[in-house]
């Protein structure tokens, strides 16, 4: 099987340029905390003498002028994402590995776009060009990855035929080992791909048991892991921007109940069961603001999704004041035959149904109803006191 490495070095780093340009050319370094240690994630190339995993202390004494930023990763996760979307619509084939990694199946694929070289240019194409993606063709995951590592920036490497001769000069850090069987590879001096190939495979086996027949049949270019597409899962997703950015607990529960209302008013949401909902935020001077929550039964009812959210909320802590928020719904299940109520007057609630039914088939489109919500009543601001929301009895 054909397979290509797509390969984005520095993804964090790179999207946080995106969003600051004026970071660019500057000493960076992104954190992000282990408990109470803080450690670093990222940095750029300005920054000298820091490495990835370094504590932070550490990074400061090396390189004193430094701008910190705190990590966001929810912003690095949807920014990858949406890479591989694009991807996608070249080959359906994809199969992702840790941020800013992914394998992609291309069988067969440059007879659609005329040859390998115009392919190849495709998916790199595919990939904002500041994210400098690096491209490896081989015929299995692990020499593909090398391949990718190997080329440069908006270029592709293609392993030549004896791929054990191409691998042989690269440390065997770069094996899917535990850094304790490295380290007793290193001290067996066995340093590169090319010294781990040269053993013979029972004295490997010896030593490092199943992991090391893996890791010496890699060395070698034998790869037969097979490439497992990642699942294709319905996108529901509700979003609104606040007026102005708001932090109190009334006004974010204000906003995610329209937004629960919204989303199971959408044909392809309405009857069915959700097993999770996730809420994501713009934070002022914050890092991206999210928090999943999980149902233990799936349920098709709004009232009950919304009020497991309110349940919650109240040991949450909201980093600053949230400019917007996103709901997107998890684990789209069949059909329920649960019938759910709004109201505690089960025959009233049928009665406006049918009100709101008949004025819909009258006016060709939803009924402009709605209903008054309180958000902050207590505001100077005439505005922020009260929203209208849809009416859906």
């Amino acid at each position: 099987m054909k397979i290509a490495c797509l390969l984005i070095t520095h993804l964090a780093m790179k999207s946080e340029f995106t969003r600051f340009p004026e970071l660019q050319n500057r000493p960076v370094i992104i954190t992000q905390s282990h408990g109470s240690r803080q450690t670093v994630l990222d940095r750029s190339q300005e920054a000298n003498g820091v490495t990835e995993g370094m504590s932070v202390q550490e990074a400061l004494s090396c390189c004193k002028s430094a701008t910190l930023l705190e990590a966001d990763h929810p912003y690095y996760e949807e920014t990858f994402n949406s890479m591989l979307d694009a991807v996608e619509q070249r080959s359906p084939e994809i199969e992702r590995g840790p941020l800013g990694c992914a394998y992609i199946g291309i069988d067969g694929l440059e007879m659609m776009y005329g040859g390998e070289a115009q392919l190849i240019t495709s998916l790199i194409h595919a990939i904002p060009n500041n994210f400098t993606p690096r491209l490896g063709l081989a015929s299995g995951k692990f020499p593909a990855y090398i391949a990718a590592i190997s080329t440069k920036g908006g270029q592709a490497t293609k392993v030549p035929n004896d791929i054990a001769a191409f691998l042989k000069r690269f440390s065997i850090d770069l094996l899917p080992l535990s850094w304790n069987d490295k380290v007793r590879l290193h001290n067996f001096s066995i340093h590169t791909l090319g010294d781990l190939s040269n053993l013979s495979i029972g004295a490997v086996q010896a030593q490092f048991g199943s992991l090391g027949k893996i890791a010496w049949e890699l060395s070698r270019g034998i790869d037969p892991s097979p490439l497992i597409p990642k699942p294709k899962e319905e996108s529901i997703k509700e979003a609104l921007t606040f007026p102005s950015p708001v932090i109190t607990q009334e006004a974010i529960l204000a906003a995610v109940e329209i937004l629960i209302t919204r989303a199971f008013l959408r044909p392809e949401v309405r009857g069915k069961n959700i097993r999770g909902i996730t809420l994501k935020s713009n934070v002022i001077r914050h890092p991206t603001w999210q928090k999943q929550f999980t149902f233990k039964d799936p349920t098709p009812n709004v009232k009950k999704a919304y009020q497991i959210i309110k349940t919650t909320f109240e040991n949450i802590k909201i980093p600053g004041p949230l400019e917007d928020i996103t709901l997107s719904i998890a684990g789209l299940s069949g059909e329920s035959g649960i019938q759910t109520s709004l109201f505690t007057d089960i025959r009233k609630r049928a009665q406006l149904r049918e009100m709101m039914n008949h004025l819909e088939s009258q006016l060709g489109h939803k009924p402009p109803i709605y209903q008054v919500k309180d958000i902050e009543p207590w505001s100077r601001t005439p505005e922020r006191r009260q929203v209208l929301t849809t009416f859906e009895p």
